[in-house]
C-alpha cells in the first residue's frame, strides 16, 4: 500500500517538475475591444496540449516509479532467501 501512494506523489511531483522544465505554456490571451479601440477586457485560455501532455508525464513518472519500486522490493525478497 505504502508503494502505491508513495508512487502516485513521487509521480505526480517529478512529472510537475518536468512539466515545468521541459514544456512551454503557450496559451491564448483574447483582448475585447471597445469602439475607440481601447482595451475592455482581457481573456486567457489554458494551453489544452499543455494539460494533457503534463498529465502524461505524471502518469509516465508515477508508472516508472512504481515498477522501479516493485524491482527493487523483489530483488530484495530473493536476496533475503
Amino acid at each position: 500500500m505504502k508503494k502505491g501512494w508513495l508512487s502516485i506523489v513521487g509521480g505526480f511531483i517529478v512529472g510537475l517538475i518536468l512539466s515545468y522544465r521541459f514544456l512551454e505554456y503557450n496559451g491564448w490571451i483574447i483582448y475585447k475591444m471597445d469602439q475607440e479601440g481601447q482595451v475592455q477586457s482581457t481573456v486567457k485560455e489554458m494551453d489544452f496540449n499543455l494539460i494533457t501532455n503534463s498529465f502524461l508525464l505524471m502518469a509516465a513518472s508515477t508508472l516508472t516509479i512504481y515498477l522501479t519500486l516493485s524491482l527493487i522490493e523483489t530483488m530484495w525478497k530473493r536476496k533475503s532467501r
